[in-house]
């Protein structure tokens, strides 16, 4: 009776023939892994977990999944893809509200310039930030026209989308950080513009320094050129400082009359 307890089914080797197992057997076998089985089994956990991430099962219709850079990644512009963490996000590509829209006859180019914002929020809430090259090719448009639709919604809205370039603070972009100065001559805190503009209060103080450095250079009568050399501050930004100081000569000479 104790023999016929013990006996094993012949069909339990069955449920051991899974993807885990495979997994296993390649890391011992073929890369020679030397980590115990211990190991073995929390890499193929993740190794699934990646899976389920980048390829899930429950798509809607209209969604696709798109790997994107972590917002907590370092701000390094010379830094490899493949030496930052890469989080897939779920995107809404194309929804309903698009359709109305067009059944409505409003303006292609309105459409698109929503589903721009719409692209780059929703990687946003979800840890991630898509670059303007990311949404080119999920929109199948043109750089110049994604980044023309970026600036557009900027200005319109006085709100920094987060693209990689403006959260990362790379790339060409610079129209964030005009709109981060402009919000501290309004006399709005640190701690208030940084959730506006979905940036650190660190990086909001570092355009703020930087746009005071400019204009202490303006009162000295230096260039463009020269400030930008003496400051290492591009020379676009640079410009963009100058039409603030500007702004704000305008503002105290509105005040003083």
């Amino acid at each position: 009776m104790k023999k016929m307890m013990n006996q094993v089914s012949p069909f339990s080797s069955m449920l051991r023939k899974t993807f885990d197992s495979a997994l296993e057997y390649l890391l011992y076998t073929e890369y020679r892994f030397l980590g115990g089985k211990r190991v073995v089994k929390m890499i193929v956990n993740d190794v699934k977990g990646l899976i389920d991430q980048f390829f899930p099962d429950n798509l809607e219709v209209g969604q696709v999944i798109w790997p994107a850079v972590s917002v907590d990644e370092s701000q390094e512009q010379h830094k490899k893809i493949e030496d930052h963490k890469i989080i897939p996000v779920r995107l809404n590509l194309v929804t309903r509200e698009d359709m109305e829209k067009l059944e409505k006859k409003v303006k292609k180019t309105e459409i698109e310039k929503a589903r721009a914002v719409r692209l780059f929020n929703e990687a946003y809430e979800q840890g991630a930030l898509l670059t303007q090259a990311d949404v080119v090719v999920l929109l199948g448009k043109s750089i110049p026209t994604v980044s023309k639709y970026v600036q557009q919604y900027q200005n319109e809205h006085d709100e920094v989308l987060p693209t990689r370039g403006n959260i990362h603070d790379i790339g060409p972009g610079i129209t964030h950080k005009g709109i981060i100065v402009r919000k501290k001559l309004e006399k709005k805190s640190t701690s208030q513009i940084a959730k506006e503009t979905n940036h650190s209060p660190e990086a909001v103080d570092r355009y703020i320094r930087d746009y005071g450095r400019v204009k202490m250079l303006i009162g000295k009568r230096m260039t463009v050129e020269e400030i930008s050399y003496a400051t290492g501050i591009s020379r676009g930004v640079v410009e963009q400082y100058r039409e603030l100081h500007k702004l704000e000569n305008d503002i105290n000479s509105d005040k003083k009359e």
